[in-house]
């Protein structure tokens, strides 16, 4: 057992730092090599120095590239009859030995693309002097389109002979010259095109990066994401360990390796270089290493240690014969060690288990994909030279990056090393849309540039007033020009139609395929209420709209229940469940779900659900809950699990959910309507028996009170209703009248109108103002207040003896107050909140006590809004101003005519229209 095995979190502690150290020198280096200066070219040593000064006819005997029937002038001479010769005086030396009429074999790369001719020629067609040989050059492979050297005028295919007028050995020197210069200064090219010098002015800028260099470092850091994450998630186990290190190292070398550029710092470069090496064969030796543990620990490895010992010592001679022997290159190294990690594991291979064997055969298979095509890759470089890496290389680093999705694909298939791995198929469409949009977009940018670079050859079509014709007469450039810019721009526009149709029908599959097809709402509704209208078995019911919803809306699950009574489940259907799991679940439900899903009356995410319930529904991978509400009831519950395309729901989703909702609740509603029917029956005689004891509760006499006429009257618009009206004596000389009006109508307005008044009457026993009345009110209304729920409520304490009135408003309506004095009718309207509204303090702050000064013949009206927001069918409101008009032509009258007068004039109004809320009316005259 190794030391990491007891103690995984220091492994963890050193591996994050190294890791840290190597990612931030990694992005130092591709930041140095991004801001240093450039002419935005890239050049390389030149294959040969024995250049072509003029054309002369060959006969093309084998071509890797254009074709042509000279050699020209800028040709490279590689060999001269299958002889490679160090210098152009040996090659000539060679070649003034054969006769005139002896057949000579050349070999030419041809500049700018590099390809590769072979022609013969004879001794006498060629002179020596169609031939020079250079001076150490550097070769222009490529020249960023619109950059520093393409504005000054350098081509591919150009050979650099000097740089600010300083000759150079290699590349290398010449690289180091150009980076001597400044962001923005212009420095002198001399160079050979067509066996001319030229001097070129270029610009330097500062210098990006190429696109097939930047896929390369992405591939680098892949790996080194990899590494990280399979090291600091699971530092326990060896084998993540080890691929942990492996990638990282590897990863490393790759996104520093592509942009080594020479820096100002001698340590850096040193450091780059060594850690390169370094980094290499480290990852060479881990590789092996792994071998013992992924997928599966081998004993029978395990126990040979000088076999992973053996990677270790190889590397490290590796690396002694680089620091003895300078000739001993990189490629040397990679190949050497490769085929040493590659063919050991052979040997053993017929030990391992079966099952290591079909664990292993994805990364075993891209392991041998990737080292074929990586020897492909560096024979054809090698023999092709660095343009064709430049063109290749991110196509080769995005080649590579299927070694670590190997692994990763293997473990997460396995789920080794307890992860499991699992691509959602949102993440999956985005990426599958996105490639076939990228894919669309470079297949329509392809297609436009060869159209664009096509000769297109038509006949001259002459167009008059009169005629078409086609006449064989040349036509002018300017016609040319205007008939083929016409005819390039005709197909561009069909090319576009064809390539937007082209990935309409794609997406439209791939919609298909990941379930992502937009759902024809108006048809899955027509659909579900044909299963809704059939059928009024409860079970069938259930059963269909489970089913029809699950396929029309393309979920992985679907539930839903029925409840009698808000507390009983008395039907349960779902898919997507085997029939054990889902009885077991529904033989949990009790009271807490219709409590739990009471507060939301429309659909809900599980997770703002109450504990339990949301544990129960989330352990069932149930996302969303949509209630069932019939009359104020829940009646039913659909739960709604995850799309097959495992995407959001939408707004028009979950609006469609609760469409169904309604519709369902129509269905269950008819389902349980003879049961209903009884059960009203004896609802209606309950509620009669309640609307006699309501009424009775109310004040059934007018109290006698010296100095007051007292009139009130409280018709509920229901059997029950919620307002309240009472008389408070303290004594014969004070007399306190509370109008309240609970929130709604009906049984629960009745229960907590009851509730009030008892409340009321048992405070006022304690002698306390309207204000005092209402705050002590509230604190108890608030504990037990249902949040939805709130009661309007005006006091006031009449003091006949001192003419005054004592007034509290609880967010009650206004007090209308006739003033003999002004023979006019105001509202009086202090500052409060409704009781259940507020905290006890935030109650108290805002509730507002009004001492009022009043005359004999004064009249006082207490209403709520059943009066003054009586209806006509039309909607037009009896209102305030009509009842304030109203008391103050009937002001003479005595208090319980004003009464009567009011309740008759809002009847009037009303035309026969039904009463839809409570009224409430109390009048209180002075004498």
């Amino acid at each position: 057992m190794s030391y990491f095995d007891q103690r995984p979190q220091l492994f963890r502690i050193l591996f994050g730092i190294v890791a840290a150290v190597l990612v931030m020198f990694a992005g130092y280096n591709i930041y140095r090599f991004g801001k240093t200066p450039s002419d935005e070219n890239i050049f390389q040593n030149p294959p040969a120095r024995a250049y072509i000064t003029r054309s002369f006819p060959a006969d093309l005997s084998e071509t890797s590239g254009d074709r042509a029937d000279s050699i020209r002038i800028g040709d490279l001479i590689l060999s001269v009859n299958g002889r490679k010769f160090p210098s152009l005086k040996e090659g000539l030396d060679y070649v003034s030995t054969l006769n005139d009429t002896s057949l000579l074999i050349f070999m030419v790369a041809r500049p700018p693309n590099m390809a590769r001719h072979t022609y013969r020629v004879r001794k006498a067609s060629m002179s020596p002097d169609y031939v020079r040989e250079l001076q150490p050059t550097a070769l222009v492979v490529d020249v960023t389109p619109g950059g520093a050297s393409d504005r000054a005028g350098l081509r591919v295919g150009d050979h650099i002979t000097r740089i600010n007028g300083r000759e150079f050995k290699n590349v290398g020197e010449a690289d180091a010259i150009l980076r001597q210069g400044q962001i923005g200064n212009t420095i002198d090219y001399e160079i050979i095109r067509n066996n001319e010098t030229l001097t070129l002015h270029v610009t330097l800028a500062s210098f990006g990066l190429q696109f097939s260099f930047l896929l390369f470092f992405l591939s680098g850091l892949v790996y080194v994401s990899t590494g990280i994450f399979l090291a600091e998630a699971r530092p326990q186990y060896a084998a993540t360990r080890l691929l942990g290190v492996f990638f990282l190292v590897v990863g490393y070398v790759m996104a520093v390796s592509i942009v080594s550029r020479g820096s100002e710092s001698p340590l850096i470069d040193f450091l780059r270089r060594w850690s390169l090496v370094i980094g290499l064969l480290t990852g060479f030796a881990v590789s092996l290493h792994s071998t013992h543990y992924f997928p599966q620990e081998r004993p029978n490895l395990i126990r040979r240690r000088w076999l992973r010992i053996s990677g270790y010592v190889f590397s490290l001679i590796s690396l002694v014969c680089v620091i003895v022997l300078p000739a001993w290159g990189p490629a040397a190294v990679v190949i050497t060690n490769g085929v040493y990690v590659f063919f050991v594991p052979i040997l053993f291979r017929k030990d391992s288990p079966v099952e290591y064997r079909r664990m292993n055969q994805i990364v075993r298979w891209t392991g041998i994909g990737i080292g074929a095509s990586s020897f492909a890759f560096g024979f054809i470089v090698g023999r092709q030279g660095d343009f064709v890496a430049l063109r290749f290389l991110g196509p080769f680093g995005l080649l590579l990056m299927a070694m670590p999705l190997a692994y990763l694909v293997t473990i997460g298939r396995y789920q080794l090393f307890n992860l499991v791995f699992r691509i959602r198929r949102g993440v999956q469409y985005s990426f599958v849309s996105i490639t076939w949009l990228l894919a669309t977009i470079l297949v329509f940018m392809v297609a436009l540039s060869l159209l664009v670079q096509a000769e297109i050859r038509f006949p001259y079509v002459r167009i008059t007033s009169s005629s078409i014709e086609i006449v064989d007469t040349p036509a002018s450039r300017e016609e040319r020009n205007a008939i083929e810019r016409g005819t390039v721009a005709a197909l561009a526009i069909g090319l576009t139609f064809t390539i937007m149709r082209l990935h309409k029908s794609g997406g439209r599959f791939l919609s298909q395929k990941f379930h992502r097809a937009q759902y024809d709402y108006r048809q899955m509704g027509r659909e579900l209420a044909e299963v809704m209208s059939s059928t009024l078995s409860m079970t069938h019911l259930a059963k269909g709209i489970v089913e029809r919803l699950a396929s029309l809306m393309k979920l992985k699950r679907v539930g839903l229940l029925f409840f009698r009574d808000q507390q009983v489940c008395c039907a349960h259907e779902a898919y997507g469940f085997d029939g054990s799991t889902w009885e077991e679940f529904c033989l949990g439900i009790n009271d807490q779900w219709v409590d739990g899903l009471k507060p939301f009356d429309q659909e809900v995410r599980v997770d703002i659900l109450p504990g339990p319930l949301k544990a129960a529904l989330a352990s069932k991978e149930f996302f969303y809950v949509v209630p069932i509400w019939s009359k104020e009831r829940l009646v039913g519950a659909m739960l709604i699990g995850e799309k097959m395309s495992e995407s959001a729901f939408t707004p028009e989703d979950r609006e469609f959910l609760g469409a169904v909702a309604r519709q369902a609740s129509v269905a269950i509603e008819n389902a349980f309507l003879y049961e209903e029917l009884a059960e009203q029956e004896r609802l209606k005689h309950e509620l009669a028996i309640a609307r006699r004891i309501q009424l009775e509760s109310l004040p059934q006499t007018t109290p006698d009170v010296a100095g007051l006429q007292v009139a009130g009257i409280s018709i509920p618009a229901l059997e029950v209703g919620g307002d309240y009206y009472d008389y408070l004596n303290g004594d014969a000389r004070t007399l306190t009248v509370i109008v309240g009006d609970v929130s709604g109508k009906g049984t629960s307005a009745a229960l907590y109108m009851s509730k009030v008044q008892g409340i009321l009457r048992s405070l006022h026993a304690f002698g306390l103002s309207p204000r005092e009345l209402f705050i002590r009110a509230n604190y108890l209304l608030c504990k037990d207040l249902e949040k939805r729920s709130f009661i309007t409520a005006m006091g006031g304490t009449f003091k006949p003896a001192e003419r005054q009135l004592t007034l509290s408003r609880a967010g009650h309506l206004p007090l209308f107050h006739y003033s003999t004095k002004t023979k006019h009718t105001s509202k009086i309207i202090p500052r409060g909140l409704g009781l259940g509204l507020a905290a006890q303090n935030i109650f108290a702050d805002e509730l507002e006590e009004t001492t009022i000064s009043y005359d004999a013949g004064d009249v006082f009206v207490f209403v709520t809004d059943g009066i003054t927001e009586g209806q006509r069918e039309s909607g037009e409101e009896f209102g305030e101003e009509r009842l304030m008009e109203l008391l103050t032509t009937s002001a003479h009258a005595t208090a319980e005519q004003i009464k009567e007068r009011l309740i008759a004039a809002v009847e009037k109004f009303a035309q026969g229209a039904r009463q839809h809320d409570d009224q409430t009316v109390v009048v209180v005259r002075a004498m």
